[in-house]
């Protein structure tokens, strides 16, 4: 039984992995393979089984249905409406960073987002994205590089000192750097603006139950009661959690490195509807994602990373799984022919 086996491998290992599935299945190895990735699915699986809300909907024969048929069974709904439309006015740049240089993972990035759009950093897995982004905040030192705010430069230290800048990371690693496991609900999203309750080490719990209530309907947590702890709900819902917990802060802008992993098809959908919500009130979001459909489905506009550095703008219209590609790998359009 292998649980999302392939969410921290690279594209190489990803690659031996199925060829040694392939391999066991061959020698007669029954294999159950859980995944949210659907080209996965589809490379592997002879059955597909589909669970919604903790029910069986079908099992079917994996080459008797196609990505469309499939999403539709997990979500109810077609892939057209995968990817939310909004309705945003692109406002002024407002972070820059330049020529960013952190360490050997990062030699030179630079990008900058503006107020009502979605910036997508795509590459490979490696490429210095997280990296970069980390360093930029203080969180690992910046060995070079400028940042700027509303045009003027300056200097941050750490994430609390980011946070007082209103930029806010929702990091990659969820259950150990996003949201405390083991405390309340309720806890975990008033933990970045407990100052708007609390007097002299007293807290106003009435002005606490008013936040809490009023981020969690925003983001839509499904949970029997806002006190229990976030390790009592799903993957999909622990993110909204971390989500909250941003919106909270009224943070301006907002990075969020890889917000779906992990999560299932229709919480997907859902993060995508809060992000696109977050957008259409000037928030300015940072979104990197190592599915690429994910980046052409969400940002108005992406830059590519590879090996460290920053290697091209993809303007929404430029957007396609072969323009990220051939910027990820530094290949031409004839070398991606011969790959095929």
């Amino acid at each position: 039984v292998l649980d999302e086996p392939t969410a921290v491998l690279t594209t190489k290992e990803v690659t031996k992995l199925f060829e040694l599935l392939k391999k066991l299945k061959e020698r007669g190895v029954a294999v159950i393979y859980i995944s949210h990735r659907l080209e996965e699915i589809f490379e592997l699986a002879d059955h597909i089984t589909v669970l919604k809300d903790g029910e069986l909907v079908d099992t079917v024969k994996g080459d008797a249905i196609d990505e469309e048929q499939l999403v539709h069974m997990m979500i109810g709904r077609d892939l057209e409406t995968f990817f939310p439309t909004r309705d945003t006015s692109i406002g002024e740049v407002i972070l820059k960073a330049e020529h960013l240089k952190a360490g050997h993972m990062v030699k030179d990035v630079s990008f900058d987002v503006r107020a009502g759009e979605v910036l997508g950093l795509s590459g490979l897995v490696g490429a210095g994205r997280t990296e970069a982004v980390r360093a930029m905040l203080g969180i690992d030192p910046l060995d070079g590089g400028t940042v700027e705010l509303d045009g003027k430069r300056i200097k941050l230290r750490s994430a609390r000192d980011a946070f007082k800048h209103k930029i806010s990371l929702l990091p990659e690693d969820r259950k150990h750097q996003g949201v405390l496991l083991e405390m309340p609900i309720k806890h975990n999203v008033t933990l970045t603006c407990l100052n708007n309750f609390s007097r002299a080490g007293c807290m106003n719990l009435k002005k606490e139950k008013e936040y809490v209530d009023r981020f969690s309907e925003e983001v839509g947590i499904k949970a029997a009661s806002l006190d229990n702890n976030v390790n009592s709900l799903s993957g999909g819902n622990q993110q909204k959690v971390a989500l909250a917990k941003l919106l909270a802060g009224e943070s301006r802008v907002l990075i969020l490195d890889e917000p779906t992993r992990g999560v299932d098809v229709g919480s997907k959908t859902e993060i995508f509807k809060l992000i696109n919500a977050m957008v259409e009130k000037n928030f300015a979001v940072i979104m990197i994602s190592s599915e690429m459909t994910e980046i052409i489905g969400m940002c108005d506009r992406a830059v590519v990373l590879r090996e460290g550095k920053s290697v091209g703008e993809l303007q929404k219209d430029e957007l396609t799984e072969i323009n990220i590609i051939k910027y990820a790998m530094g290949v031409t359009d004839d070398e991606i022919k011969q790959k095929k």
